[in-house]
């Protein structure tokens, strides 16, 4: 008899990667993906509880899958607030017929028949090594994006933050599991590697590199063929090196992008985060990257509203901002969570100043935005193309190209997900890469002209 299984997957690219891992595991099993979970024998939910919004829609979706769970289906809770919250989930929610945290994906299969015997297993023991086989994965991305998980876990003591609770301690994935999997992405079709971990640069410190480990594997990932694009996500600022920096200014297929949260400036809310530096120092990193990595692109994200942040702190950072002139930053409402030492620390900031503040700083980042986007007007760049869109009459990219029927891809500029698109017209195959020159943007995206392709003589 089939056996098919429906899968929601919440929260950060990381969970994507758990997801994928758990789909292709039981694909292997014997059970088959379905695309509606009301034709699932089992439902599997991989949540997030990273901050309150997170978990009220893990808490949610759960609620609203336990509701119309049919007779005979049994419903897995996954993923960081199953890690968090383990055995009151199915306390409180009795339709749970099975949880699996962070640690324990290598279990979904026996988790998952288990469940099917009615014994409602709870598995939330973490591995000492990332090594599970992360080999076949269903990849869920569009077909020439990957992401790759290099690491799992985090050391890094932040008052404001979970996820070594969620996670773990900090632990690289071995060389040759990080090669084994990106070889096997880019034999299916892979063009784009994205490179993820809670904190990517440290890659390789608890394997025996004091510095340079990350660049080492960009190396070698660099020599894979297929492969044209390599990502790097979230930097740390006390974790990069020169050699990264060599190595993102030296290897034709690292992207010049960099993407790291430096979460404040100010030296004093920094202190009580347990953050590293202060504003002058991250100013001299972002001169560095722009010094050693030319035309490259930056994305920072920022905390608002933490604990002891007064107007000072908010005018200091909103300066930084005007300075900085990074391309994308995004801003996050601290959140209080229960079992961190920030959720203890006192001055804590009302929540309508904390949204008085995030305004001002959105605003600042806004001018600065549309400075760096201004400059890329004119270029010519590389394009992935990812899909054919009709937009809506009112949008004011269907204006700026006189078409609701356009291409939207991204250039090494751009992020999935989080940075926008670069619109044009024209013929263009989705997974290919083509030239587009960019003529002018929106408060979002940029919008070009397609470049005829050469045709040799």
């Amino acid at each position: 008899m089939t056996k098919t299984v429906s899968f929601v997957s919440l929260g950060c690219a990381k969970n994507l990667v758990d997801s994928e891992v758990m789909i292709a595991k039981l694909g292997a099993a014997g059970w088959t993906l379905v695309p509606e979970t009301e034709q699932a024998e089992a439902v599997v939910i991989n949540t997030c509880a990273f901050i309150d919004p997170a978990k009220a829609e893990s808490t949610q979706t759960i609620l609203a899958h336990a509701e119309k769970k049919r007779d005979g289906q049994q419903l897995i809770v996954a993923g960081c607030l199953s890690q968090r919250f383990g055995d009151e989930l199915q306390s409180l929610i009795p339709e749970i017929d099975g949880v699996v945290g962070t640690g324990a994906y290598p279990s979904i299969v026996e988790l998952l028949e288990d469940a099917r015997a009615g014994k409602g297993p709870v598995r939330l023991d973490f591995e000492a090594e990332p090594e599970h086989d992360f080999l076949p994965r269903l990849i869920t991305t569009p077909s020439a994006t990957a992401y790759l998980k290099i690491a799992e876990g985090c050391d890094h003591p932040c008052t404001f933050c979970i996820i070594p609770q969620l996670r773990g301690g900090f632990r690289s994935r071995s060389e040759e599991s990080i090669l084994a999997e990106a070889r096997a992405l880019a034999a299916g079709g892979t063009k784009e590697l994205i490179l993820i971990a809670q904190d990517t640069s440290m890659w390789g410190r608890d394997r025996g590199y004091r510095r340079g480990g990350l660049a080492a594997l960009l190396e070698k990932l660099h020599a894979i063929d297929g492969i044209v694009w390599i990502r790097l996500l979230y930097l740390y600022p006390a974790t990069v090196d020169a050699e990264l920096i060599d190595a993102m200014a030296s290897l034709p297929k690292v992207c010049s992008y960099m993407d790291m949260p430096l979460q404040h400036v100010s030296a004093g809310v920094l202190r009580r985060m347990l953050r590293p530096s202060n504003g002058e120092r991250y100013l001299e990193i972002v001169e560095d990257f722009r010094r050693r990595v030319p035309g490259i692109t930056m994305r920072s994200t920022f905390i608002v509203g933490f604990p002891g942040e007064n107007d000072e702190d908010v005018a200091e950072l909103e300066r930084w901002i005007g300075r900085a002139e990074l391309d994308r930053v995004g801003f996050f409402v601290y959140s209080r969570e229960d079992g961190t030492p920030g959720a203890e620390l006192d001055r804590q900031v009302p929540e309508r100043e904390k949204r008085r503040r995030l305004l001002r700083l959105r605003d600042a980042q806004r001018r600065a935005s549309e400075r760096a986007r201004a400059k890329r007007i004119g270029e010519t760049v590389q394009v992935l193309v990812e899909e054919k869109r009709t937009l809506r009459k009112t949008d004011p990219l269907a204006a700026a190209l006189r078409s609701r029927h356009v291409i939207a891809g991204r250039s090494s500029g751009e992020a999935p997900g989080v940075d926008g698109i670069i619109a044009f017209t024209g013929d263009a195959e989705i997974g290919e890469f083509v030239d587009v020159t960019l003529r002018g943007n929106t408060s979002f995206d940029f919008y070009g002209d397609l470049v005829p392709a050469l045709v040799p003589a």
